[in-house]
């Protein structure tokens, strides 16, 4: 059952604020989001430690924590807890843009592109993101990728920011034969950073 834990971070504050600039302002696109919020994040010692403890709650489960869901659907933010070792399955974001970032550990990304006639995602790349390294990927239903915490013994802990209400997305699961169907999923989320505030009434 998703609950709220009294754990305001400042880097969640920093990225309300910048996101409460970009999105009421002319001229808005994803590439001017992600660059200045590399630029406004502020990731404290304070932070530091109220994430660990976050990551010390279910070291064993990967988490997904919402922090902001701006009132008119026009983004959500997120911090995300990966166990060691810990991988998703090929999926993708309902069309959503969206902006992932690593505030500890490191991040595995293999992009795939979905083809548009077979619905089969095809291989097209890897990244990986250390700490304090993010990527951005645009609202498109052909995007799709995996990402794997790279540590074996340590878990990771990631922001990200999505172009509206991730609720519903796909997997891609492989089958015999190494083709790929497609599976609905929901995107769970166990619980808030509070507070939460309504953006933009």
């Amino acid at each position: 059952m998703a609950h709220m834990l009294p754990i305001d971070l400042d880097v969640t504050r920093s990225v309300r604020d910048h996101m409460a600039n970009c999105i009421g302002s002319p001229g808005f696109s994803l590439e001017r989001v992600h660059d200045g919020l590399r630029d406004a994040l502020w990731y404290s010692p304070k932070d530091r430690r109220a994430l660990r403890a976050l990551c010390d709650r279910q070291p064993n489960t990967f988490t997904r924590w919402l922090f902001e869901r701006e009132c008119d659907g026009r983004y959500t933010g997120l911090v995300m807890v990966w166990p060691a070792g810990y991988s998703t399955p090929i999926h993708d974001h309902a069309g959503l843009w969206g902006i992932e970032l690593v505030l500890q550990g490191a991040l595995g990304v293999d992009d795939y592109e979905v083809e548009a006639d077979a619905g089969q995602p095809r291989f097209v790349g890897s990244t990986v993101l250390e700490e304090g390294q993010s990527c951005a990927f645009h609202g498109t239903t052909g995007h799709a990728h995996r990402c794997t915490n790279l540590s074996a013994r340590r878990p990771a802990v990631t922001l990200h920011v999505y172009g509206g209400l991730l609720e519903t997305y796909r997997n891609f699961d492989q089958v015999e034969g190494g083709r790929f169907v497609q599976v609905p999923a929901t995107a769970r989320i166990d619980g808030s950073l509070g507070p939460q505030r309504l953006r933009g009434a």
